[in-house]
């Protein structure tokens, strides 16, 4: 058996081989009224035209690898039919008006129905499905892809926070039955049950980066229609299948919705004139990336328009935990940052403790990770410590009331419980409590708090009762 034919090689046999032109030609020589001149045109028009689409296949075929050659044969019929796809709607047009096809254009649209047969013989059956299915209705097609996507956002976004407060349940169910259970095994089984849980659903629910960039295009692609100039969006990311949580990819979605209306209104210049005269390309670009580290995600979104400011999001239409910056530079372009502050791995640990709200105590909690010790300490060393404390190591930390912080209330007492969190790059935090209630694990969830609300990331449930966890990072920030 001797070796086997490339697809670009069987192409330019079907094409150019001399038996089989001169099979095409008898077909486009049955055209009605085709004079000897006429077809010797339309002869030499076809060995150009497969000769350029052969030579441009041949071109991408690269020592051996005709993987982008045979990528680019449907896109390629595709451009053969929907010209072909004209040449029918003139010959239509010329019998209604003039009571008679013109015959070059029949004898052309013959051949272009030949090319486009040998291009359709060499696709399998699932490209041919979708080339098919795009040559019908093209922009249906296409606009449907984004559609969907945003559907599948909202979808996933709303099954992820069904799944997180079953899973905030389970570890509420498992607290309270540890309070009557001493079977130390039983209780080990649930945690590794709950743990094994957490994890499956952190794998198999999330949405793509790939999905999210589609509903982004499909918003761009709407602001585009009483738009002076063309526009499109980027992703920077290496990996888009990458996935993210899809509640946050909901926030970060909507957050971009509102950014996008502000841009087209305020921030877009109104011709392609214009930006190419500020030494710009004639069509906006627009880019975003998804960066993330071991507590929260980084969406950034960019733009080359004018950079006009006022973009704001109130606080009243933002979850807490999230925060959105935005800088621009005049003439140039804009930045929008949203970083979701919410804790993503939904086996994360806490410390939790009690503090005094005004009226009695309330359940709050830190990541586990960041607390270096907890000590009881003199509170006239506190009160003469000019808002820092100086440990016996030399390491200098900032003082907090977390009642006061977090509630607007203050407790007096003879000693205070001092939980010290370090957060790294010299930041650390000496916090007032009242009680330590231990460790408790799970996956916050984003929820309205009133006071603090700058210094709240969020809920999570142990035992039945609420846990406001809070923001560490905001305390900086304020």
């Amino acid at each position: 058996m001797g070796e086997a034919i490339s697809k670009v090689q069987a192409l330019r046999h079907a094409m150019l081989d001399p038996v089989e032109v001169q099979a095409t030609m008898e077909i486009v020589a049955l055209t009605p009224d085709l004079a000897p001149e006429m077809l010797d045109e339309v002869a030499a028009e076809y060995r150009e035209r497969c000769e350029r689409i052969c030579a441009a296949l041949e071109d991408l075929t690269v020592d051996d690898d005709e993987s982008e050659a045979v990528r680019h044969i449907p896109l390629t019929w595709l451009a053969t039919r929907y010209e072909w796809s004209r040449c029918n709607d003139q010959m239509q047009y010329q019998t209604i008006l003039k009571g008679a096809a013109d015959t070059l254009t029949m004898a052309r649209g013959s051949m272009l129905s030949k090319i486009a047969e040998k291009l359709e013989a060499l696709q399998t059956r699932k490209e041919l499905f979708w080339s098919l299915k795009l040559a019908a209705d093209p922009f249906g097609t296409v606009s449907r892809i984004p559609l969907m996507a945003k559907r599948l956002m909202r979808l996933t976004a709303s099954a992820g926070r069904g799944i997180n407060e079953v899973l905030q349940e389970f570890h509420a169910i498992r607290e309270l039955l540890a309070l009557h259970v001493e079977d130390g095994e039983l209780l080990d089984k649930l945690d590794k049950s709950i743990s094994k849980s957490i994890e499956t659903v952190d794998y198999s629910v999330g949405i793509e980066l790939n999905d999210l960039h589609a509903a982004l295009e499909a918003e761009l692609v709407d602001r585009l229609e009483s738009s002076g100039v063309a526009a499109l969006i980027l992703l920077d990311n290496a990996d888009p299948s990458e996935l993210i949580p899809p509640d946050v990819s909901d926030l970060f979605f909507r957050v971009a919705q509102c950014w996008l209306k502000h841009l087209f209104a305020e921030s877009i210049e109104a011709t392609p004139a214009e930006r190419e005269a500020s030494d710009k390309s004639a069509h906006v670009t627009l880019s975003w990336r998804l960066t993330r580290n071991e507590r929260r995600l980084t969406f950034t979104l960019r733009d080359d328009g004018l950079g006009s400011s006022g973009f704001t999001m109130g606080k009243d239409v933002l979850p807490p935990g999230l925060d959105v910056r935005h800088r621009q530079e005049p003439g140039v372009g804009s930045e929008l940052t949203v970083e979701s502050n919410f804790m993503l791995d939904g086996n994360s640990e806490y410390l939790s403790f009690s503090v005094f709200n005004g009226y009695d105590n309330s359940m709050l909690a830190i990541p586990a990770q960041y607390v270096r010790f907890i000590s009881l300490v003199e509170a006239k060393a506190l009160a003469s410590a000019s808002g820092s404390l100086l440990t016996a190591t030399g390491e200098l930390y900032t003082i907090l009331d977390t009642a006061r912080t977090v509630f607007g209330a203050s407790a007096d007492y003879s000693k205070d419980l001092i939980v010290f969190a370090d957060l790294g790059e010299g930041r650390r935090l000496a916090m007032r409590v009242n009680e330590i209630h231990g460790i408790c694990r799970g996956r916050v969830k984003p929820l309205p708090f009133g006071p603090g609300e700058d210094r709240v990331a969020g809920i999570l449930s142990a035992a039945g009762q609420l846990v406001i966890v809070l923001e560490l990072e905001g305390f900086f920030a304020g």
